[in-house]
């Protein structure tokens, strides 16, 4: 049995974020006086961050488990995927900027009712990704274009192993 875990080092940035956005939204609440609508404005803006926060943390206490048998994902949420119940796998990428040069990619992973979602800060990713799609394949599931092509983009082939990257010459990448 194999475990992943997210890195703190991955997650600083989160709670950085986190943190800040409670310093500038609760601040002004605590010492300055503020009318009711700058009370509800300010005080959801905290919420929301305050629940990115939770959310951060709850990834850092998950432990992801992955054997022969499936993946489960171990923390305050629990979710546990046979492989031989895997029902559906997407990769998706979100971009962080326009040029879509900065972002991060999520597997969803479906079966018997349960839904796994791991994102690409986890140590291991590429190993996770590799073992859900050799696993949807050997089920015979289909993947989206845009699975497919976000599997091309980290060097997967659609059976689960390495692809060799291409340069515009058409040989293998130094990557």
């Amino acid at each position: 049995m194999t475990e992943f875990r997210y890195p703190v080092r991955a997650l600083a940035g989160d709670y950085a974020r986190a943190g800040i956005g409670l310093l500038v939204t609760l601040g002004p609440l605590l010492f300055v006086p503020a009318s009711p609508v700058m009370m509800v404005i300010l005080g959801g803006l905290a919420a929301l961050f305050l629940a990115f926060g939770a959310r951060t943390a709850l990834r850092q206490w998950t432990v992801v488990r992955m054997d022969d048998a499936g993946i489960a994902a171990d923390g305050l949420i629990r979710a546990q995927i046979a492989w031989s119940d895997l029902e559906g796998l997407a990769l998706a990428y979100y971009s962080t900027r326009r040029d879509r040069t900065r972002g991060w990619m999520q597997v969803t992973m479906k079966g018997r009712g349960s839904r796994l979602r791991i994102d690409s800060t986890i140590d291991g990713f590429g190993d996770i990704v590799r073992a859900a799609t050799r696993h949807a394949e050997r089920r015979g599931l289909g993947l989206s274009p845009a699975t497919m092509g976000n599997l091309t983009a980290m060097g997967i082939d659609s059976h689960g192993g390495d692809r060799p990257l291409e340069t515009t010459t058409g040989g293998p990448a130094n990557v």
